[in-house]
């Protein structure tokens, strides 16, 4: 009988899987982290369209900062026409007025008045330090 075997033993299996186990254990807590910020930054970045949408009604309404009723107004001066996707749920989103956004991904003007805005956007967890102004 020839002993000329060919192939990986149990252990070398066993200590190649425990590799590829420490590794992934490293990894996929970092990939979740980096898709949580991701989404809050996209969250900023809708902050900043929307920003935007509000200043082009000021300067197509002389000035006049928008208020709840010109919802639809300011929507179509953003630039898919609609809402901007909540990167948490998915969907267009409709944002607040006159209140704190209080749901991931949602956007936010509080107050909101004809002279003045501040927007606000709502995270993972709470409300994003960010907060534009006319001011």
């Amino acid at each position: 009988m020839s002993n000329n075997s060919k192939g990986f033993t149990l252990i070398e299996l066993m200590i190649v899987v425990v590799i590829i186990g420490i590794l992934a254990a490293i990894a996929i807590p970092n990939f979740v982290a980096m898709q949580a910020r991701a989404r809050e930054a996209s969250v900023t970045s809708n902050m900043h369209s929307f920003q935007l949408a509000i200043e082009d009604f000021s300067v197509k309404n002389t000035g006049r900062y928008p208020v709840a009723v010109d919802d639809v107004a300011v929507k179509a001066n953003m630039p898919s026409g609609n809402y901007p996707r909540n990167p948490f749920s998915g969907f267009n989103d409709a944002w607040t007025w006159g209140a704190d956004p209080a749901v991931p991904g949602i956007i936010g003007v509080n107050p909101a008045t004809a002279t003045t805005y501040v927007i606000k956007g709502y995270g993972q967890s709470s409300l994003i330090p960010l907060t534009l102004t006319n001011g």
